[in-house]
């Protein structure tokens, strides 16, 4: 017999456990940066606004957010990586490479030109490429705005985050894409090819391309390996994906107690880089997912674990992981100063690339 909303509401409250406040908080607020909204318009605008401590510093005090470049807050967003991470940013004026666009015709010209500007659907004001990742910041000649979800770079197909305006008003959209494929993130290219399906009405859309070149794109360091000899129990694998705009790491684990499992799958660690420097979940946690845990044979319990990591030192050869154990109210939030850093249970993993 088919289950009701409410049969299936309360079986999926009896098979999982009640969500921590932080951990909610922490999803909803990635969910609400990350979202790329459906059949996006220049008439659905998202306003992106700097912290105003971030602006003074930016600008010196001289100029207001409005003045900054239409980048700043994502570079703001990567923490100490931000500065390696600008140096690969290519500007339309020619500034650290050349973006070209197709017109309408199909042909190439540079962006400078007028009348191309004129002719393409949309121009890229600004692009980054880091092997993990596709920034670009794009300007639309149409009213109506909005990319299919695939995006191809070098004819491979990566995922499209995200599309929002910079700020409300500007009409400059940021569009961040996600590389997916190993063998794209590590190949070492100084240009990129990007293929975007672009609609210019609700039942309209068209291919569009734009290339890239500069001799500053990056590639994204990729790593593996295990980790053994741990009181609690070992990594079975990890794989890391390493760049200034995200780190990605995948965890196998094995573990002897439920009480640890379920300390580690809330992904509440203290993350140590090589030169001591260290950021708690809230500064570096971007995603957090897990799979659902298997007791096996002789008792110990595996599960796998993906991190999505913001803020970490691209440039550490080393990523120390603290677990920290915390208290928990009827409500399911955290109760202030019982944070329990595990220094014991701490696990190294080597950044270098393979």
């Amino acid at each position: 017999m088919r289950k009701s909303y409410e049969d299936f509401a309360d079986e999926l409250s009896r098979s999982f456990p009640q969500t921590p406040e932080r951990f909610r908080q922490v999803v909803s607020r990635e969910v609400r940066t990350h979202m790329k909204p459906v059949r996006h318009t220049a008439r659905r605008k998202r306003r992106v606004l700097l912290p105003l401590a971030a602006c003074l510093i930016l600008a010196g005090g001289t100029v207001t957010a409005a003045r900054l470049p239409v980048f700043q807050d994502w570079l703001n967003g990567l923490g100490i990586n931000a500065g390696q991470a600008e140096q690969s940013i290519v500007h339309s004026d020619g500034t650290g490479g050349a973006i070209i666009m197709e017109t309408a015709a199909g042909s190439e010209a540079e962006t400078a030109d007028s009348s191309v500007q004129e002719e393409a659907l949309f121009q890229v004001t600004d692009a980054y490429y880091d092997g993990a990742t596709l920034m670009f910041w794009a300007k639309p000649q149409n009213e109506y705005f909005e990319l299919a979800d695939h995006v191809y770079i070098n004819d491979i197909d990566s995922r499209l985050e995200y599309v929002a305006e910079t700020e409300e008003g500007s009409g400059i959209y940021e569009c961040k894409v996600t590389v997916v494929d190993p063998t794209l993130q590590k190949t070492d290219t100084d240009v990129i090819n990007v293929k975007v399906q672009v609609y210019t009405s609700p039942d309209s859309r068209s291919d569009f391309a734009f290339t890239v070149r500069s001799d500053k794109f990056g590639t994204a360091a990729q790593g593996s390996g295990n980790v053994t000899g741990l009181d609690f129990g070992q990594i079975l694998a990890y794989q890391i994906t390493v760049s200034p705009s995200a780190i990605n790491l995948h965890l196998e684990w094995e573990v002897q107690e439920e009480s640890m499992m379920e300390l580690l799958r809330w992904g509440d660690y203290i993350l140590e880089d090589a030169s001591g420097r260290r950021l708690t979940s809230d500064e570096w946690l971007r995603s957090n997912g897990c799979s659902v845990p298997e007791q096996k044979e002789d008792g110990s319990i595996a599960f796998s674990q993906d991190l999505e990591i913001k803020g970490f030192d691209a440039s550490s050869p080393t990523m120390t992981l603290i677990p920290v154990r915390v208290s928990w109210d009827a409500d399911g939030s955290k109760i202030p100063g019982s944070e329990e850093v595990l220094e014991d249970c701490a696990v190294t993993i080597d950044l270098t690339r393979e």
